[in-house]
């Protein structure tokens, strides 16, 4: 629906070896996407889609600029107070067998801030690995899939708001606005629904296709802490 979920989807291709070896999903998560908020964990599962136990790696990534042509990932800083921690940082997942991450807000945001949180599978410690599991092990993640959740930090009291400036929607408020459609009336009530399917971070803007001067729009959107949810909003001219 949004650039920052398109960009990169619910699969990431790691490549660490030979590239003609065969991806394997040895591992899922549930949800892809989740929102935390006012000091409350969330939770996301990590399910086995193998018969042999696996090591699993966490990291965080913190979304610049997103759903924009800007969009950008950085790192977060180890011991950071800001933004959101996972907990185990790594862990051992049995062969088909599942393991319950939990996520937690640090500290509170003033708008609503996205986070990816990347799970993928890591060679064993070799202090408790055979030389055979050391290879099978190696040969499994040659090429592996690592999967990243979408995460929504969201402030402790949601505002959303929008505006028209110009030919522009811009997000006024300190959450997200997950736009799927807009429609546009003129003066005589006549209507034209335009599909839009775009995300506006607090801040952000779009571009509309069409002119909305002197046109009532009744905006329709998602909030990423309300589910799928649609609200809408009237915008008189």
């Amino acid at each position: 629906m949004n650039t920052i979920v398109a960009r990169f989807g619910a699969l990431t291709l790691l490549v660490l070896g030979v590239i003609a070896m065969p991806a394997h999903a040895n591992l899922s998560v549930n949800p892809m996407r989740l929102a935390v908020q006012d000091k409350r964990a969330g939770q996301i599962r990590v399910y086995s889609q193998t018969p042999r136990v696996q090591y699993v790696q966490v990291r965080i990534q913190k979304v610049l600029n997103p759903a924009t042509p800007e969009e950008q990932q950085v790192d977060m800083a180890p011991g950071a107070l800001e933004g959101i921690a996972v907990t185990p940082g790594k862990f051992v997942l049995g062969g088909g067998g599942n393991r319950l991450v939990r996520v937690i807000p640090l500290a509170g945001v003033t708008e609503e801030t996205a986070y990816r949180v990347y799970f993928e599978g890591v060679r064993p410690p070799s202090e408790t690995t055979t030389e055979a599991d050391a290879e099978e092990a190696s040969a499994n993640i040659g090429v592996s899939l690592v999967w990243g959740a979408l995460v929504h930090l969201i402030p402790p009291q949601p505002v959303p708001d929008m505006r028209i400036e110009g030919r522009s929607l811009h997000n006024t408020g300190n959450v997200r606005l997950g736009v799927t459609q807009i429609k546009a009336c003129d003066s005589r009530n006549e209507c034209t629904e335009h599909a839009l399917e775009q995300s506006i971070y607090p801040g952000s803007r779009v571009v509309l296709p069409f002119d909305p001067a002197a046109k009532r729009l009744t905006v329709t959107y998602r909030l990423s802490y309300a589910g799928y949810r649609n609200h809408e909003r009237v915008l008189a001219p």
